[in-house]
């Protein structure tokens, strides 16, 4: 072959052929890594929201004294309690957890607090529930999977928030519960006469 001779077709198809394999494996390559740091970074983004919301939950429903029976008023979930600063009431509508503050003896609630966005319910399991004082909610639960044994029983009132937050492709279940310390089997529906279930409970919705 001469200096001067150029490539064969064949030579020509070959060569691009091999640049087209190199060229897909480190696209899909470039892809993946890049797939990866975006599931990371929305992964970071729901977990910082989820345990911000834990956080300020924790605060308030440790010292809550009542805790009404969860519900759901047109597509919207309610859950009230009564703290020593008056009531609280949480809303999840439309993927957005909220909380409204009041004081007795008015029922209706101030403007609502934005505590967590992109929320979606867990495989259609309720995001509130309360178990009180007395009950035994593990009971069909064996130990190794709740920590305790299968007849405990609850000194006081505990709410469960289950929900799954979900931004972008990522979703990261969020299951967590929260005692109220002040609550017990003699107080469930009062404290002290304080705060009853008629008026912290009358700010929620009808249908």
């Amino acid at each position: 072959m001469n200096d001067d001779d150029g490539f064969s077709l064949v030579e020509l198809l070959v060569a691009m052929g091999l640049m087209s394999v190199v060229m897909i494996i480190v696209t899909t390559g470039l892809s993946g890594v890049y797939s990866n740091l975006n599931r990371a970074d929305t992964t970071g983004a729901a977990r910082d929201q989820l345990t911000s919301s834990f956080r300020r939950l924790d605060k308030e429903l440790r010292y809550a004294s009542w805790v009404s029976t969860p519900g759901q008023v047109n597509g919207t979930w309610y859950l009230e309690y009564a703290t020593p600063l008056g009531c609280r009431q949480l809303v999840l509508r439309n993927g957005v957890l909220t909380m409204a503050t009041w004081n007795l003896p008015s029922t209706t609630p101030g403007a609502p607090a934005t505590i967590g966005t992109d929320l979606v319910q867990t495989s259609g399991i309720a995001p509130f529930t309360v178990y009180l004082p007395n009950s035994q909610p593990f009971a069909t639960a064996s130990p190794g999977t709740t920590g305790v044994g299968n007849d405990y029983q609850l000194a006081h009132t505990q709410v469960r928030l289950r929900f799954t937050g979900q931004i972008g492709v990522t979703s990261l279940p969020f299951d967590v519960l929260f005692t109220a310390l002040n609550t017990s089997a003699s107080n469930v529906f009062s404290d002290n006469g304080k705060l009853t279930a008629n008026d912290c409970g009358k700010a929620r919705p009808t249908v």
